[in-house]
């Protein structure tokens, strides 16, 4: 097993040094975050060990560049420092470490904490492909600095928005439609879709026209995947579509399937309450990274439907109670 080590200090790189070499593990030396990005490309380890205040580029920064790689994200990062502060675990955790060390806990830790990151990521192994090792410059490891900047920026701007539908009143069907075209901005699809288990509807926007067939075999895809995902026990028949516009169909024939197919759960207190699915006939569009984007986005989708759900059943109530005090009800 190859281990990467980065870390400033000559004397902290040996210690690690010797205490991985005599546990049986191959080991890389570091001296900053720059360094540690060309070697881990370079060398491709099992495991890496990042100090967090390092030159040129901390340890934040490299933990992030490798998750961010769909290709290697596999890997397990460990961060290592002097300090064992929250602020160090809370950016940890954010950077998306698979675990958290502090120096002086090296000697008695060390060996066990490897071995429980690399049989946590065990799993991941068996579906992840083999690439070779780069060669990166400096200029090609700060370019990835760049273009992860620009994604963060991207991301936080997407979320923005979708939070800011939240400020705006409307009705259930309006917000879903809505959502779902923001969505198109982002993701391409032919046909994307908000369904609700407590509404028993499925919210769905085309981006091209689809035939009538077409739509009924993404509503049985939509539909096993919320049943899948929830546990309650659904059938296509059981979730009405809720069209905010009059599709036009296609007229063609229906192709068989859809070779682009993505769906996600959405979740409120812990429980699924819906799904988000998207469709294309184009194969091979809903790559790692775009599954990446869509994950993203998750919690504040979840949070804006969830919202818009409880405010419709609020406005159904009142209107119930509006209508029992005009007309009587002897069971209020």
């Amino acid at each position: 097993m190859k281990v990467l080590v980065a870390d400033d200090s000559p004397v902290v790189r040996a210690a690690v040094t010797n205490l991985l070499t005599e546990a049986g593990f191959e080991v890389v030396t570091a001296e900053d975050g720059i360094d540690a990005i060309q070697k881990f490309y370079a060398e491709l380890p099992d495991l890496v060990l990042l100090d967090i205040k390092m030159p040129r580029m901390s340890g934040y920064v490299a933990c992030r560049l490798i998750k961010e790689d769909y290709e290697v994200a596999h890997t397990p990062v460990l961060i290592l420092t002097a300090l064992d502060s929250a602020e160090d675990r809370y950016w940890s955790e954010k950077s998306g470490a698979d675990g958290y060390l502090t120096k002086e806990s090296l000697t008695k830790d060390l060996v066990g904490v490897i071995s429980s990151a690399r049989a946590t990521r065990a799993l991941s192994e068996l579906t992840r492909t083999d690439m070779a090792p780069k060669q990166l410059d400096n200029l090609e490891v700060l370019g990835r600095v760049a273009e992860l900047l620009d994604r963060k920026l991207f991301d936080a701007t997407v979320v923005n928005e979708i939070i800011t539908m939240a400020t705006r009143p409307g009705d259930l069907a309006g917000t879903l439609d809505e959502m779902l075209g923001i969505l198109r901005r982002f993701v391409a699809y032919d046909i994307a879709a908000i369904a609700l288990i407590n509404e028993r509807k499925m919210a769905v926007h085309f981006d091209h026209p689809v035939s009538r067939a077409d739509l009924e075999e993404f509503r049985r895809l939509a539909v096993g995947h919320l049943q899948q995902m929830s546990g309650v026990v659904l059938g296509p028949e059981d979730i009405k579509l809720w069209l905010e516009k009059r599709p036009s169909f296609s007229e063609h024939d229906p192709i068989e399937g859809w070779p682009s197919f993505f769906a996600m759960a959405l979740r409120s207190r812990g429980e699924v309450f819906g799904i988000l699915a998207v469709a294309s006939h184009r194969p091979g569009i809903y790559t790692p990274q775009v599954a990446r984007t869509l994950r993203m986005v998750e919690f504040p989708i979840a949070a804006v439907v969830d919202a818009a759900s409880h405010h419709q059943r609020l406005l159904e109530q009142e209107a119930r109670l509006s209508l029992s005090s005009l007309y009587g009800d002897p069971e209020i």
